[in-house]
């Protein structure tokens, strides 16, 4: 399994670096090529630099993007801690994480933070890494030639975020698992859409999209009383009984 570092957030570069991964960026630029349109609305925002330059949020539908980064060395507009996120509650119509829940040392106070910035009908896009998958799994081999990607904390499953969203009154919409190794080898499964003889072995993937929009149920506030009802009379105590209640011990 995988390897993590203790911190806020770790640095992904010298994996970011080798061939393979940069192979794995441009695979998954595809898959972020047919989620991203999907985004709608005024503002967008990305939490985490990845491998995909600036470019990345000019192929969503919002009209306003920004970057939110973390480390000293992060070129995004806006630097955080990777918990907290500067931003007003209900502010923003779009975010997107590039494999940001790996990358900080509280995944789910990220995910709470994404909730409380997003406003009622906002959409997410989620990049992560399937820690189930067999590339999972070589990471914490010793004695490896290439660098070993390590997170700072354990990457969630399919079904593990899709619990995590749904307490959040998010609801998933898409799911795309890809990835170079074993089963797709450089290709994509949308689950539930194609590939039926894919959908025993794609819980195996490398990585996996998730598009996810916020539900939020209507509060409607109760009111005292309806129009022309009756107020119900007030009703008092009695400072004497009226008469004497004897019991036996």
């Amino acid at each position: 399994m995988f390897r993590f570092l203790p911190g806020k957030y770790t640095d992904c570069a010298e994996w970011l670096s080798s061939s393979r991964a940069r192979l794995f960026v441009q695979y998954e630029r595809r898959v972020l090529d047919q989620l991203l349109p999907q985004l709608t609305g005024y503002r967008c925002v990305q939490i985490g630099q990845w491998g995909h330059d600036r470019s990345l949020l000019g192929s969503t539908s919002t009209l306003c993007q920004w970057q939110l980064g973390y480390g000293k060395t992060c070129s995004a507009d806006v630097r955080f801690d990777g918990r907290h996120l500067p931003l007003a509650t209900g502010s923003v119509d779009a975010l997107i994480l590039t494999h940001a829940l790996e990358q900080v040392a509280e995944p789910h106070a990220l995910l709470r933070e994404c909730a409380r910035v997003l406003n009622a009908r906002g959409q997410v896009v989620i990049l992560a890494f399937n820690p189930l998958s067999l590339w999972a799994l070589r990471q914490g081999l010793p004695m490896r030639r290439t660098p070993a990607f390590r997170p700072c904390s354990a990457p969630p499953s399919a079904s593990r975020l899709y619990d995590w969203l749904r307490l959040l009154e998010f609801e998933p919409e898409r799911l795309i698992r890809y990835g170079l190794g074993f089963p797709f080898f450089g290709g994509y499964h949308r689950v539930g859409e194609d590939r039926r003889s894919a959908r025993t072995v794609a819980w195996c993937a490398q990585a996996y999209g998730l598009l996810a929009r916020r539900q939020v149920a209507p509060r409607t506030p109760i009111r005292n009383a309806l129009p022309g009802a009756r107020k119900p009379a007030a009703v008092g105590l009695a400072h004497r009984a009226s008469h004497r209640v004897r019991c036996r011990r």
